[in-house]
């Protein structure tokens, strides 16, 4: 109570003290320049959770164990019950000073700072990268209440490589309110906020232990309205209110889902049908999620949603597009001439696309120079969810010939982008700005939610597909819906995403650029695609003239040897096809009348 009454008199006499200051000026007519002073009561409204959706918490989780240069991450629930929830990586590990940093500098990343090396969060040689080399992804040490969306009372366990001990954390988290007359001590003033109280504890591990290293997050009592979320209540509540009054559902029952236990849902017990096999293994069960996925793409009338996924199988979707794992199929960029798809480049300066003609067995980022996920030396990386081994689920290319276009093959624009900031306006513009893009169409996006640009920082991303393009202004519907795209930064923008990183500042000079390029590379697709089917229309309809001008041809020489005989020479005058066509247009052909050219 003594420190809390210290640093309120500390508080106080220093904006007074700026306040006797400012009233100066009037007479020194000298500006009086200060740093801006952050309030720590900004922390309660991190603690009680930042984000939209239980699907992102889980993404920051993951990520913090990336950049620790983790191998694996195992994620395991208790569904459909959701009581706890275990995190656990094989990555470095904290040491007690880590920890200790981490627990009284909330809102203070070691990443990508000079402390981050001594602390082992970040490289020796360069503080943008992980201790292994990978480009980190967190930067502003908030990852720690990650978990706040979830739960307020959580425990982490962790140990470093060849350390003897283990370092225990249990995290009480506090709930914020902007209620100044609280009656409690330095709340109830406006001093210092206190986010939780966290219980650590040191033991000593075994020796066959010591060689053993990561770390575990475990979420107690998650809150009542995210297990409700994650059981998907609401939806199976409804369906059932609807089947009792007679009425017509809002939304579809799932066709996949874990299942409702009795007493959740008004007492609606129903077993699970999820779309793999108990015996399957975590690789065939997300490809099995994957095939799903696109069994009903397209036939609901509410837009491009898994409608026929629960909120748990949606989570899990929406968490492997986020984070830095390998895909289900072949990378985009490693798709080669024997795909048959038509590829073109999107020009640095002015002009209309050009077609790329790859070489036999040449990959798209060979022929462009493209360096995403090229880097062997940075540790790769995966993750399971309940048994599930995730993968991104874009696979490319689609197939085509479930429904008929005048474009023949799927098209794709590639481009390899570094944003011509001038020196000067280099400090203006937050740094250099370098991105990796394609945009790829087919008639046929499986399933709909791919649709749209997804955007990636370092590998991760903290928002799905944006069906709107960046908010593109051109009506380009029906088009829109057929093109999905990627863009993976590899300097730049950090600057410009929001805390919540699924979001972005829209006046930052990097998401600008950023949005003007995509626009113009959407423009550029938009005409070649237009291009490519007037182009089709003509050569159907010369196809057809030619079928047309040979089926009458072939009539006329047919009547012309019945009437003069087979060995009678056909007409062959000048101007005969033009003769034929016009004597088949005057006179039935079924006539059998046919008179020779003069």
């Amino acid at each position: 109570m003594a420190d809390s009454e210290s640093q309120h008199k500390s508080r106080t006499s220093n904006y007074k003290e700026l306040a006797r200051r400012i009233s100066e000026t009037t007479q020194t007519n000298e500006p009086i320049e200060e740093p801006l002073a952050t309030s720590q009561r900004i922390i309660g409204r991190v603690t009680d959770g930042i984000y939209r959706e239980p699907w992102a918490a889980f993404r920051e989780l993951v990520v913090n164990a990336y950049d620790a240069d983790a191998h694996h991450v195992i994620i395991e629930t208790d569904q459909p019950s959701f009581s706890q929830i275990v995190v656990r990586d094989d990555g470095n590990g904290m040491s007690a000073e880590t920890v200790a940093y981490v627990v009284k500098n909330i809102g203070g990343s070691s990443k990508r700072t000079a402390i981050g090396a001594d602390l082992s969060t970040a490289g020796q040689s360069d503080p943008r990268f992980s201790p292994a080399g990978r480009p980190l992804i967190g930067k502003i040490g908030i990852g720690l209440f990650a978990v706040a969306q979830l739960t307020q009372h959580f425990q982490i366990i962790t140990k470093r490589r060849g350390d003897p001990v283990r370092t225990s954390l249990t995290i009480q988290l506090m709930t914020h309110t902007d209620d100044e007359r609280v009656p409690s001590g330095e709340r109830a003033r406006g001093d210092e906020y206190r986010a939780g109280i966290v219980s650590i504890i040191s033991e000593t591990v075994p020796e066959d232990e010591r060689a053993s290293h990561g770390t575990a997050v475990v979420l107690y009592e998650l809150r009542p309205a995210i297990r409700r979320t994650l059981q998907s209540v609401q939806r199976w509540q409804t369906l059932q209110s609807d089947l009792v009054g007679g009425g017509v559902a809002i939304e579809e029952k799932p066709k996949y889902h874990i299942g409702v236990l009795p007493g959740d849902g008004g007492n609606l017990g129903v077993r699970s049908n999820l779309p793999w096999q108990p015996a399957d293994t975590p690789a065939t069960k997300f490809k099995a999620l994957f095939e799903a996925a696109g069994e009903m793409s397209g036939r609901g009338s509410r837009g491009p949603t898994l409608q026929h996924f629960d909120e748990y199988l949606r989570l899990i979707w929406k968490l492997s597009l986020s984070i830095p794992i390998e895909y289900i199929s072949d990378d985009p960029f490693d798709i080669d001439a024997r795909h048959g798809l038509l590829i073109y480049n999107v020009p640095a300066t002015r002009g209309q696309a050009q077609k790329v003609i790859l070489q036999p067995r040449e990959k798209i980022r060979d022929h462009f120079l493209l360096t995403s996920r090229q880097d062997h030396s940075i540790p790769p990386f995966s993750v399971t969810f309940d048994g599930v081994l995730l993968r991104r689920p874009i696979r490319l290319p689609y197939d085509l010939k479930a429904k008929r276009s005048r474009v023949a093959a799927p098209v794709m624009m590639v481009a390899k982008e570094v944003a011509p900031f001038s020196s000067a306006d280099l400090k203006l513009a937050g740094g250099e700005l370098e991105f990796e893009a394609y945009l790829y169409w087919n008639n046929r996006i499986v399933p709909k939610d791919n649709a749209g640009v997804l955007i990636r920082v370092h590998e991760a991303s903290g928002s799905l597909f944006d069906q709107s393009f960046l908010n593109y202004q051109i009506s380009e519907q029906t088009r829109l819906r057929q093109i999905t795209a990627e863009i993976f930064v590899k300097k730049g923008l950090d600057g410009a995403i929001n805390i919540d990183r699924e979001s972005y500042n829209f006046s930052h000079p990097h998401f600008l650029y950023l949005k003007m390029w995509l626009h113009k590379a959407l423009r550029l697709l938009v005409n070649r695609l237009k291009a490519l089917a007037s182009e089709n229309l003509e050569q159907e309809k010369s196809a057809r003239r030619t079928r047309d001008r040979d089926a009458v041809t072939q009539h006329a020489l047919n009547v012309w040897s019945s009437r003069r005989g087979e060995d009678a020479d056909p007409p062959c005058a000048e101007g005969t096809d033009e003769a034929l066509t016009s004597a088949s247009q005057k006179t039935p052909l079924a006539s059998g009348e046919l008179r020779p050219a003069s």
